[in-house]
């Protein structure tokens, strides 16, 4: 069972919230040690739509800010459809979001994002009644109990909320696999991927057979070479010394572009390599002792989350789909590093 002790999750409830989704998720994270608010519209009590529970948010929404809390659940019932036409709620969870922080929607709930106009590239599930709206909003629908991708957790109805709580719990804590990592190493591996990341879109972009593609490999390649100095430059403040520059076996490079590869086999590549990148930022955020640090890792997973996104979109347009390009922005300039551990 994951330990979130010092954790903090606003659960977004409005008029007509659905009783269980509501409640499930706050005592089930509550007892594994995090701290819950219900948050409304206002303080103004509320009934759920069962009528089976009545709720009195802790905040209003015009009270807290995203940075107060480390993840948000979006409940279903009648609330979201209060809920998302309401400007101050809307720039909450959207805030939420480009933070990179884990985000959960129950059955309806996912209206409340599909109105914040973040689900282009995404892949989530929901009631199946508003299956077209996830659809024409950009996301991929998947008929699954819980899915999970990146940061964002989607169940499609009460019956699935075991699942949807475990899953919240778990990215919210993050997994075990690299927790015995100390600063140093876990930096080191972040810059070996980081090289290697820019290895390969750079090697990449010259066998692509469109010029949109060549370019969208381009421009990722000067990402992740600004990310690669960005962490290069942490590591000095840290140890006093340049970072290794050798790749580690396991990580894309230029060696992974084969004279062969396709637009096809290069996103899929890339896809799953941003994936990876983001569970491990999310990791590293997790552990940060700095807030200073936390924000830089959760910069950089926010970032690689939306790089999958993005190239998400080119391989639904090489399929015969729709796409456009998406740019991956969060802050105008990369938070400060001064400090930072």
């Amino acid at each position: 069972m994951p330990d979130l002790k010092g954790k903090r999750v606003a659960i977004l409830i409005g008029p007509q919230f659905h009783d269980e989704e509501a409640t499930s998720p706050k005592n089930h994270l509550q007892q594994l040690g995090a701290n819950v608010d219900l948050i409304g519209l206002d303080r103004s009590p509320l009934t759920g739509k069962m009528g089976r529970v009545s709720l009195t948010p802790d905040r209003g929404i015009d009270e807290i800010a995203a940075g107060e809390y480390d993840g948000i659940i979006i409940p279903g019932g009648g609330a979201p459809e209060r809920i998302r036409v309401n400007d101050q709620a809307i720039a909450l969870v959207r805030a939420f979001w480009q933070s990179g922080r884990p985000v959960g929607a129950i059955c309806h709930g996912p209206q409340v994002l599909i109105s914040a106009d973040v689900l282009a590239g995404v892949t989530a599930t929901a009631y199946v009644g508003i299956r077209d709206d996830l659809k024409l909003a950009g996301a991929h629908y998947v008929d699954k109990e819980v899915h999970v991708d990146g940061q964002l957790v989607t169940s499609r109805k009460p019956e699935d909320l075991p699942a949807f709580n475990k899953a919240f719990a778990d990215l919210l804590s993050g997994s075990t696999e690299e927790r015995a990592l100390d600063a140093v190493t876990a930096l080191e591996l972040a810059i070996s991927r980081e090289k290697g990341a820019r290895e390969f879109y750079s090697a990449a972009s010259e066998k692509m057979p469109t010029e949109a593609l060549r370019n969208k490999f381009k421009y990722l390649a000067l990402t992740e070479q600004g990310h690669f100095d960005q962490l290069s430059e942490l590591y000095e403040k840290v140890t006093g010394q340049k970072p290794s520059t050798s790749l580690m076996a396991t990580e894309i490079s230029a060696k992974t572009v084969t004279p062969q590869i396709s637009a096809a086999e290069a996103l899929d590549l890339a896809m799953a390599a941003e994936q990876k990148a983001y569970d491990f930022y999310r990791k590293m955020a997790a552990l940060s002792k700095s807030q200073k640090a936390r924000e830089m890792f959760e910069y950089l997973a926010h970032e690689e989350l939306e790089h999958k996104r993005m190239l998400s979109i080119d391989k639904a347009t090489a399929q015969g789909g729709q796409g456009h390009f998406q740019w991956a922005t969060h802050w105008d300039v990369p938070p400060g590093m001064e400090d930072l551990w």
